[in-house]
């Protein structure tokens, strides 16, 4: 058997048995096996691609043949390290990137990122929140969001939340099939915090953004609030109970106006969980980009102003609250352990610990 290594995959080749009983062989099974992961590949014939690994790590692969009667026993095993191509690395474009202060950001190599994102991000966020309630008879619902009729209680920004490193391949490939974003975190901005898909949860018929609800309430010394679910940032925290950070759900003015002028270019402001980098709205010449020109992930190749040649990238819509406010997929390949480490620093849609209500509003007047 030969394999032959890429960027996060293997490809491995090999001569199918002669003899197959008395039925073709219908699939063969590539399976690789690293510490804490195990990954698969299937093809009709020679060779099968494994892909999501992760680079750097060491896989022991062997592929075995299926026809109707069954599996068979799986061939030597080859042992296999990826490793993706420095040629094309972004770390220069990343290392000059209008980072918060205070975000670490540090590349272990020149095909790898490594960031701690922020609890909260590097501009101002809203002293009252929309969340869902704890489940507790004496939480007080006080408004509903607008399309799936979630009910909400008002909290306070609770702080910062405790943060994980987030290693980044920033050498990425376009992969022949997409893969859905995950829940969590799918990309990291630059001012620190997280960017969620568009939805709070999987199947989620609205986008967080339609969704949005406000509820107005005056504090003991008579001060008028209102609360949002949403913020004018287009983010909010995530509950206390499911990582307390601060995350958006689509393209944040707050972020865009820290790089960004009025009529120019979007500039990068952000990397998906993939290495590719995050944008806004506006072409190169300042134009908005039209949705049509963006494909099922919300990416496209054209020029930036930080890869004037042009470059694969996410684009955030200004104007849009449905599902494409947000990645709806990944065009790279994202590492499964990156996907659960991912998954794991926090969910959007999570009840607020019991009895914490009082805690989290002082100085309300309902």
């Amino acid at each position: 058997m030969r394999a032959t290594t890429g960027n996060a995959s293997v490809s491995l080749a090999f001569v199918p048995p002669a003899a197959h009983g008395q039925s073709d062989i219908s699939t063969f099974v590539a399976t690789c096996k690293a510490a804490g992961e195990t990954l698969s590949g299937r093809s009709g014939a020679s060779p099968v691609l494994v892909a999501g690994m992760t680079n750097g790590l060491r896989y022991a692969c062997t592929v075995s043949a299926s026809n109707s009667a069954g599996t068979g026993a799986p061939s030597s095993a080859v042992e296999v390290t990826p490793r993706a191509a420095p040629a094309n690395s972004l770390a220069s474009a990343y290392r000059s990137a209008r980072w918060a202060t205070g975000v670490s950001v540090t590349f272990p190599s020149e095909c790898s990122m490594t960031i701690w994102p922020a609890a909260r991000p590097n501009h101002a966020v809203d002293t009252y929140y929309l969340a869902p309630p704890p489940g507790v008879a004496r939480a007080k619902v006080v408004a509903r969001t607008a399309v799936s009729g979630m009910p909400l209680v008002v909290t306070d920004y609770q702080g910062d939340g405790a943060q994980s490193p987030i290693s980044i391949n920033i050498c990425p490939a376009r992969a022949s099939t997409t893969t859905a974003t995950n829940e969590g975190v799918i990309g990291v901005m630059i001012s620190g915090a997280s960017l969620y898909k568009a939805a709070e949860i999987v199947g989620h018929r609205a986008s967080a953004l339609k969704d949005n609800a406000s509820y107005r309430f005056k504090k003991q010394d008579g001060e008028g609030v209102a609360a949002h679910f949403i913020d004018k940032c287009s983010g909010h925290p995530t509950p206390a109970s499911a990582g307390n950070s601060y995350h958006y759900h689509g393209l944040s003015p707050c972020v865009t106006a820290q790089v960004d002028q009025e009529g120019g270019p979007s500039h990068l402001i952000g990397v998906a969980l993939d290495g590719f980098p995050i944008y806004g709205d506006r072409d190169i010449d300042g134009k908005p980009v039209a949705l049509g020109r963006l494909d099922a992930c919300n990416g496209l190749t054209s020029a930036t102003p930080e890869f004037p040649q042009g470059i694969y990238h996410y684009v955030l819509p200004a104007d849009s609250k449905e599902h494409n406010s947000s990645m709806r997929c990944y065009a790279g390949t994202v590492p499964l352990k990156e996907l659960a480490a991912a998954q794991a620093a926090g969910f959007c849609y999570s009840a607020l610990p019991a009895g914490s209500i009082t805690r989290l509003a002082p100085g309300m007047k309902m």
